[in-house]
């Protein structure tokens, strides 16, 4: 995994967010090295994956708190649960991670499935190309951690 791409990909998610939602968050612990499937560690689970001359997926995974602060900062109201809207907000928050990744690293040939979302912590992404993941331990400064997998060949 190219530092370059992890790096790349790391500063897209961070950008984006302070964009859509004015906050800007940090790696707040050493990242980790896995390999193997991902059964979602918190309430939401976002995927992007992608092929062409980079192949891989970035996952970001929300706990339910953590991710009803973010849908309130996008869409200033406010959620009781992980409902379908809270999903729809974060879709959107993944097609604009698309469209940055696109801007970013626009020499490569990069084509990109429609982005996931999916609550609960049954969730699972099954890893069918061996990537070998860096997990991102994440934070924003008052609505809580969150994490981002990066798995890039």
């Amino acid at each position: 995994m190219d530092v370059k791409n992890v790096n790349a990909f790391t500063e897209v998610i961070v950008s984006t967010f302070e964009t859509a939602v004015n906050a800007a968050p940090f790696r707040c612990e050493d990242f980790q090295k896995m390999e193997g499937d991902v059964r979602n560690p918190d309430d939401l689970m976002c995927i992007i994956t992608f092929s062409g001359s980079l192949t891989g997926a970035i996952l970001l995974t929300f706990p339910e708190a953590t991710a009803k602060k973010v849908y309130t900062a996008l869409m200033f109201e406010e959620v009781e649960k992980l409902s379908d809207e809270v999903t729809e907000a974060f879709t959107e928050i993944l097609n604009m991670v698309i469209g940055n990744v696109k801007a970013t690293l626009s020499g490569h040939t990069l084509n990109f499935d429609t982005p996931m979302v999916a609550a609960g912590k049954k969730v699972k992404f099954e890893n069918t190309d061996k990537l070998l993941w860096l997990l991102i331990p994440m934070a924003f400064k008052d609505w809580g951690k969150f994490s981002l997998f990066i798995g890039v060949k």
